[in-house]
């Protein structure tokens, strides 16, 4: 809005203010004295009006002028976004018949893939997945391809864990997940569904064969599975369409795992398996420590048996000293002895005994 109009506007509000204040103290105490303000007011308001009208008038043009910009630019925004949103309408229709077109290639490649792969196969992409996943979080020491159990049933793989070992099956049957897919209504869907979670079930008992104390087993073994899909179909329907299901793992002693989770599960065994290695390696320097402790003492006491013998030996060497001091003396006392002449007596040192023959 333009500054004049804002102040003619404002003007004109004062105007009309100070018209009813002195129109207010007229009637109140009318004066004849004051005709001449009044005339000066009235042509002063006259003035006001006129300049009123023309802003008003400028301020109608510029409203209009504004109203008619904003609604072209309005209708140039509506007729953009018609347009934008008919091509996105076009789009939409090509991108939902490319969609089909795919859904039926998919299914077309789903059903010679059904004719091409058999169950084996299947079962054994899911054993490589698994070697694969151990090879990468685990050393090789760690874990046993196809362990073999004393009745002669084998495991796909087995995880060494403190002279335990984890069982480890990928034998997961994937044909009763894939006819999930395949059905045709949601009628047809929960019947295939009810037969996927028998058919889990059946497995579970499968898995849980593994499970054997007396060959060195924990007491869990892991249900793998090969994909998140049924993975995820396993963990979240057994509380729909099956409620008991998560009850009957338990039960059974079997952990199922998916490609990630089984990962996780892994690295908690391999954190394991390392903290029972540092364990051993501090029992064995424990065992090295005790060892010195034992060869130290055993050194103390040698220390102690050969300062008493040092003692002994001091001692018996202070008494040969004084015995040596002794017998020195006599002798230097025999050395000093006089020769005597005309066959008389010779006086012997003291300690001789100066006795002679009487015979």
């Amino acid at each position: 809005m333009e500054p004049s109009v804002v102040l003619a506007a404002g003007a004109f509000v004062v105007s009309v203010v100070v018209l009813v204040v002195v129109i207010s103290r007229r009637a109140a105490a009318p004066d004849t004295t004051a005709a001449p303000a009044y005339d000066l007011l009235a042509a002063s308001i006259a003035e006001l009006r006129t300049s009123n009208a023309v802003a008003m008038g400028e301020l109608r043009t510029e409203v209009q002028r504004t109203l008619g910009a904003t609604e072209q630019q309005v209708m140039t925004q509506t007729g953009a976004t018609q347009r934008s949103l008919h091509d996105l309408s076009r789009q939409l229709g090509v991108l939902s018949e490319q969609s089909i077109r795919v859904g039926e290639l998919a299914k077309d490649i789903g059903s010679l893939q059904d004719l091409l792969r058999a169950p084996k196969p299947r079962g054994g992409f899911g054993e490589l997945m698994l070697e694969r996943l151990l090879q990468d979080c685990l050393p090789v020491s760690a874990y046993e391809i196809q362990f073999t159990y004393r009745d002669g049933s084998r495991v796909d793989a087995v995880v060494r864990s403190a002279n335990r070992l984890v069982p480890i099956d990928a034998k997961f049957p994937n044909e009763s997940y894939t006819q999930i897919a395949a059905a045709t209504d949601d009628a047809d869907r929960s019947r295939r569904r009810r037969a996927f979670l028998q058919q889990v079930r059946r497995h579970i008992d499968a898995v849980a064969r593994y499970v054997s104390p007396q060959d060195g087993t924990i007491d869990f073994a892991f249900m793998y599975l090969p994909s998140e899909a049924i993975y995820y179909e396993v963990m979240t329907r057994d509380s729909v369409d099956d409620p008991d299901l998560g009850t009957y793992f338990q039960e059974r002693h079997v952990i199922p795992a998916s490609p990630n989770t089984l990962l996780a599960y892994l690295q908690v065994v391999a954190l394991g398996i390392r903290g029972l290695a540092m364990q051993e390696r501090t029992r064995e320097l424990q065992q090295s420590i005790a060892q010195v402790r034992q060869e130290f003492e055993r050194f103390v006491g040698l220390h102690d048996q050969l300062g008493t013998h040092l003692d002994h030996a001091m001692k018996k060497f202070d008494e040969t000293e004084r015995a040596l001091a002794r017998a020195s003396g006599a002798i230097e006392g025999l050395a000093q002895v006089p020769i005597a002449a005309g066959g008389e007596q010779v006086a012997l040192p003291l300690g001789i005994d100066s006795r002679g023959d009487e015979d």
